[in-house]
């Protein structure tokens, strides 16, 4: 399948599961974000993965679209950093978002691993695996925990281009609306305020509910 083909796909799975607009605005999509917890439990643009198998934090890859016909591909050095996000934004149900956004999971300053070119005349590496001990960790991992009766949340996975310009940035205070006590406040409203030039590179995301529904 052309790449082409694959971001439109991805556009098309954000607007049908209202990523876009509920988490963020429309964006350009700039590759492939694959997240495995196992090899039989794999995030798959809104499939429905068991509670207790995502408790644990996953291997996260990253895959950069080939050039297109301008052969333009986003740049990436090895100077850059990355923003990784996990959200729910159906906290605490998916009719009653007064949690909303839950924030899951919080790294900023990620680096990529392979960015550099192992020879100038090389061609730059585009699949990425994310290293979590080389980043700030503002909130520690914690996996889904929807709560009884309250039907399938979405847990959206966001990775970001990191603002340079953003130094030290704010950990939310608390995880439910991402410490703003505004009801649907979230990821779109923390980067806003705390790395406003950072550019959304891809997304993934996945249903998950508690068994007594």
């Amino acid at each position: 399948m052309p790449l082409i083909t694959i971001s439109q796909s991805l556009d098309e799975a954000y607007t049908k599961h209202k990523i876009v607009p509920d988490v963020v605005d429309p964006f350009e999509t700039q590759g492939l974000l694959t997240i495995e917890y196992n090899k039989s439990e794999q995030v798959a643009l809104g499939n429905t993965l068991k509670v207790a198998k995502t408790q644990n934090k996953p291997v996260i890859q990253f895959t950069l679209n080939s050039p297109n016909q301008e052969g333009v591909i986003e740049s990436i050095s090895d100077e850059d950093r990355f923003i990784l996000v996990l959200t729910d934004p159906d906290a605490p149900s998916n009719t009653d978002h007064k949690w909303s956004e839950y924030a899951h999971w919080l790294i900023s300053d990620l680096q990529l691993s392979n960015v550099k070119k192992e020879d100038k005349d090389s061609e730059p590496e585009i699949s990425h695996i994310l290293d979590y001990s080389k980043g700030v960790e503002h909130l520690s991992y914690q996996g889904p925990g929807p709560p009884p009766k309250t039907g399938k949340h979405r847990y959206v996975f966001l990775l970001y281009k990191q603002d340079p310009n953003a130094k030290n940035l704010e950990t939310p205070p608390s995880r439910p609306t991402w410490g703003t006590d505004v009801p649907g406040s979230g990821v779109r409203d923390w980067i806003k305020k705390n790395a406003a030039g950072s550019k959304l590179l891809g997304v993934n995301f996945f249903y998950a509910q508690d068994e007594d529904n």
